[in-house]
């Protein structure tokens, strides 16, 4: 990586700094051929570049543990922050084959109808985000639905459900209220009458006595009991 290039290795691969290398190697051949950044595949060259420096850093557990390092002597509002507020490439799970939940390994192609054997997510990939109109993380261009309903919410490593309240949904986001703040980066699960979806979050902030989380879907499984929640008059 050329010494002015200053961008944090972990927004480079969009992972988390605490991701276990599994999710490091998997987001980077997700950037790297599903989205087509190699320039074999029609890529740009120097963002190829900057993605081969960042995971020929990250991938070693040397050279990884010295960044670090590094990263916790920047001043807070630099490197240090864009570190903090990463989140995973939604691409990435569908690469490495693992359910975006739990982590369990599957074989088959992601669909509609596939579901997590340990989990039972779904595992059917939610509508792209150039589908549903280029919309942006934490800005979505989609339209939302109003639905100021109660759904199960499913915490990864949590044995309990909670109940919380959803504010909107739209093909590829949703907003919740949560009493806690939940990280940027971390998946959940909802389970609403119309739908079943994991998502992971990308903004969590106070609203009221809750915390208003918002998310990016990851996969999208439409129940058959559900009516009235998306028109797709493209299909």
């Amino acid at each position: 990586m050329p010494p002015s290039e200053r961008r944090n290795h972990y927004r480079v691969l969009h992972v988390q700094p605490e991701a276990p290398a599994e999710v490091i190697k998997a987001a980077y051949r997700a950037l790297m051929s599903t989205l087509r950044a190699h320039p074999d595949l029609g890529g740009n060259p120097e963002v190829a570049a900057r993605l081969n420096a960042a995971y020929q850093v990250l991938s070693d557990p040397e050279a990884r543990a010295r960044y670090d390092r590094s990263l916790r002597r920047t001043p807070r509002g630099k490197a240090g922050e864009a570190a903090a507020t990463v989140v995973p490439h939604p691409a990435a799970w569908r690469a490495d084959k693992r359910c975006p939940f739990c982590q369990m390994p599957f074989a088959a192609e992601p669909a509609q109808g596939l579901r997590c054997t340990r989990c039972d997510s779904p595992l059917g990939p939610a509508p792209s985000a150039e589908r549903a109109g280029g919309e942006l993380v934490g800005r979505r261009r989609g339209e939302r639905f109003a639905r100021q309903i109660d759904v199960v919410l499913r915490l990864p490593g949590q044995t309990n459900e909670q109940t919380v309240r959803l504010r909107d949904v739209s093909l590829t986001g949703l907003s919740l209220l949560h009493p806690q703040p939940l990280p940027a980066g971390s998946s959940l699960r909802v389970i609403a009458p119309q739908f079943d979806t994991v998502a992971t979050v990308v903004d969590s902030r106070p609203s009221g006595k809750q915390h208003s989380v918002h998310a990016r879907l990851l996969t999208l499984q439409l129940l058959k009991s559900g009516r009235g929640v998306y028109v797709d008059v493209r299909a």
